[in-house]
């Protein structure tokens, strides 16, 4: 039962709002996780081309998390992390450290849009999550600026890990 206002109700659709909190907080720390090890994968000329670009994103993808670890909390929910994560070692171009940085910023940022929807009406959680929107959708414009700067550079696809 929704308020007249639009909110979305107590119960099991705040619930489910909360599991998906939960859910997205997990992807940015994943993601955090990921661009630690990416950043400390490239060598030589490639290191310190994406140094910042990489240091840069650990910050902002623990910012992300911390900020939904907000919310959760503010809907009056303790956070839940579930991350399950394992990463390879070994040299990692640049192509392909971008490839993946591409496709997990495309990643969450179709994840906030897909929830969008559902808190409608709910004025902080919507304002929330619009400028999660965004801030994802410059991440993508500034990855495929990053790659345009970087002439030599193309993206390759990122092999299919199963994630």
């Amino acid at each position: 039962m929704r308020s007249s206002k639009g909110t979305p109700r107590v119960g099991t659709d705040r619930r489910d709002i909360v599991d998906d909190l939960n859910r997205l907080m997990a992807e940015e720390a994943e993601a955090c996780l990921r661009y630690l090890q990416m950043r400390f994968r490239l060598r030589g000329k490639e290191s310190v081309a994406a140094d910042r670009f990489f240091e840069d994103a650990v910050k902002e993808t623990l910012e992300h998390a911390t900020a939904i670890a907000r919310q959760i909390r503010a809907l009056g929910h303790i956070p839940a992390l579930r991350i399950t994560l394992a990463l390879g070692g070994g040299p990692m171009r640049l192509e392909t450290a971008l490839a993946e940085a591409l496709d997990v910023e495309q990643q969450a940022l179709d994840a906030y849009k897909d929830l969008l929807p559902r808190v409608a009406g709910d004025p902080v959680l919507e304002e929330f999550l619009r400028r999660q929107v965004a801030v994802e959708t410059e991440h993508v414009q500034e990855i495929r600026d990053f790659v345009r700067s970087k002439a030599a550079v193309k993206l390759v696809p990122r092999p299919k890990t199963g994630r």
